[in-house]
């Protein structure tokens, strides 16, 4: 595959997963999918504060992620337009 594509695959990917993860732990999204677990020790740790903090860090992480991706990107674009 061409690193440029792959580049851009991954960034989205990323990026994606990134956003979702920092932003679905503090919706309604989140209490509903955790109503499945009904009373159970876990379905009180998830939607803990804790268990939300983690989500979000791991979307932050994603998000860094993306940005190293991007930079990838860009040095494969550059290569590209240079040769």
């Amino acid at each position: 595959m061409d690193d440029r594509l792959e580049a851009a695959v991954w960034l989205y990917v990323f990026f994606a997963f990134g956003v979702f993860l920092l932003v679905a732990p503090w919706s309604p999204l989140w209490d509903r999918a955790a109503m499945l677990l009904g009373g159970t020790e876990a379905g009180r740790w998830v939607v803990g504060g804790a268990a939300r903090g983690a989500a979000s860090a791991l979307g932050l992480l994603d998000l860094l992620a993306a940005a190293a991706e991007t930079r990838l990107l860009w040095s494969a674009i550059s290569r590209a337009s240079s040769s």
